[in-house]
């Protein structure tokens, strides 16, 4: 339903097979509610809980101040050019919750969605790149986004995402994109982006973690623990063994050769594969389903 909605006539197919993971997408005229979802009346209701997930920042440096945010604080600092970031906004509105629920059906990902609201002329957070597929949705106002393909350090993942990211060695071509109330644009991993806005701008985030290849030798581990092959113990490789080192290694060599051919054979078993993706399917349909909003049902 709300993929549908994105898309909005776009074919499906095409956007999996030729955009996903591929390139940026932009797309306009987006109905439906999700401009009351990304609204200030939104951020109220999620700041009457002092447990909030928030970020606040500016010009990329973040707010010293170590109060709880309030709405009236959020407004305040609003107005003194500070954006606020609603991290994980979907578990603590309803609506957004489904919206979640169901893009992490159709992509087998694990799901958040972030609420930004930005300054007039402002913006938050310098260039960066994020581990996951993101789709930005401009609520409010308008923000210019610009974006490079990222050539120094492609594919990230959660775990390879560094503090310094070392932008200034980018080389890719610069693409601009200017979004307004209403518009979406589709951020691939890993693609440098940063947001400049023009009038006041809130926007929803909806970011889609979904496995790698590193997941799938993660899941095979598991079943690799049940095979004696994989539990046998290696060579000695303390100095209690005194064979010579070429000789070791070359011990070594021969267990490493047979394993990988089993590796290999396993990773590429038909029936493996389906219960990868069993497992992940099964995962993400996991839990209960939240109720649609009232306007959609």
């Amino acid at each position: 339903m709300y993929f549908e909605q994105l898309l909005d006539g776009f074919p499906q197919e095409e956007f999996v097979q030729r955009i996903y993971r591929h390139q940026p997408l932009a797309r306009r005229g987006l109905q439906g509610p999700w401009l009351r979802w990304g609204s200030w009346e939104t951020v109220a209701t999620i700041l009457a809980n002092p447990q909030a997930d928030v970020l606040v920042a500016r010009s990329g440096e973040l707010w010293p101040g170590s109060e709880p945010l309030t709405y009236k604080l959020a407004r305040e600092l609003h107005a003194d050019g500070y954006t606020i970031a609603i991290r994980h906004a979907e578990r603590e509105f309803p609506p957004l919750a489904e919206v979640a629920y169901e893009f992490a059906q159709w992509f087998c990902g694990t799901v958040n969605i972030h609420i930004y609201c930005t300054p007039e002329r402002q913006h938050g957070f310098g260039w960066h790149y994020d581990a996951e597929d993101v789709f930005i949705i401009q609520t409010a106002g308008t923000k210019q986004y610009s974006l490079r393909k990222n050539t120094v350090n492609p594919w990230p993942t959660e775990e390879t995402l560094p503090l310094d990211m070392q932008f200034e060695r980018e080389i890719s071509p610069l693409m601009k994109c200017q979004l307004a109330a209403g518009d979406w644009l589709y951020i691939p991993a890993g693609y440098w982006h940063v947001a400049q806005a023009g009038e006041a701008a809130i926007s929803l985030a909806i970011g889609i973690a979904t496995p790698t290849a590193m997941d799938l030798l993660d899941h095979l581990r598991g079943e690799l623990l049940h095979d004696l092959r994989w539990r046998q113990r290696l060579p000695v490789l303390g100095t209690a063994n005194t064979s010579a080192p070429r000789e070791l290694r070359d011990e070594l060599a021969m267990l490493a050769h047979d394993l990988a051919e089993d590796l290999r054979r396993r990773l590429v078993d038909p029936a493996y594969l389906d219960r990868f993706v069993d497992f992940n399917q099964e995962k993400f349909r996991g839990g209960n389903k939240p109720d649609a909003p009232d306007e959609l049902k």
